[in-house]
């Protein structure tokens, strides 16, 4: 009879016990933050809202340049884009900050322009510089340190002969151009983004002849 007894009060002890954890997880849960618990929940979740914003937007640009840097690729590899140049380096390193509608190397099949800018001044071409075409030779492009493309070539015209090498970086569509005179040894480089000849904004002004 004592085991009985003893048995029966040692469930009950148990029922009980689960009973009160029940109730007291149940009143834990239910308990309302307090308002600094609140702030600290909030400061934390707009942390992480952040985090999650700065990383997708690290992604979007990385895609955004990567398709930029293809469609600079197959551009050039199509032999149908414009260098619109931000910058020009004489030879002696010195820079000037340029408009790149009229500042640009333009190739277009076997042809190639070359233009150099200035607002403001009317200059040999009209547009405050000098602006020189010709047919292209000697075309050679391959893979450069960067993981990009350079290409290089000479360019053969009535006012113009010159070896052009072009780089285009292994990201993005930014690249450089040196174009150096044959005839006086006169070095330009032109740096700005390679972009599809129907996509670019130039103004090509007066060619000598």
């Amino acid at each position: 009879m004592k085991k009985i007894l003893f048995k029966v009060f040692t469930l009950l002890t148990l029922v009980m016990c689960v009973s009160l954890t029940n109730t007291f997880a149940q009143e834990t849960a239910e308990k309302p933050l307090t308002e600094k618990e609140q702030r600290k929940l909030a400061k934390k979740k707009a942390k992480e809202e952040r985090k999650k914003a700065k990383e997708l937007a690290k992604k979007q640009a990385k895609a955004e340049e990567e398709a930029r840097y293809q469609m600079a690729f197959e551009a050039m590899k199509n032999q149908s884009f414009v260098l619109q140049a931000h910058q020009v380096y004489d030879r002696y390193g010195n820079i000037a900050q340029v408009t790149n509608t009229i500042n640009f190397v333009k190739m277009e099949g076997e042809t190639c322009v070359v233009q150099l800018g200035f607002e403001g001044i009317v200059g040999f071409n009209g547009v405050g510089g000098i602006t020189l075409d010709g047919t292209i030779s000697d075309l050679k492009v391959k893979e450069n340190e960067h993981g990009g493309l350079q290409m290089t070539f000479n360019v053969q015209g009535s006012m113009m002969m010159a070896q052009v090498r072009i780089n285009l970086n292994g990201s993005d569509n930014w690249a450089d151009a040196t174009v150096r005179a044959q005839t006086d040894n006169t070095e330009v480089k032109f740096r700005g983004n390679i972009i599809p000849t129907n996509l670019s904004s130039i103004y090509q002004g007066t060619t000598p002849y």
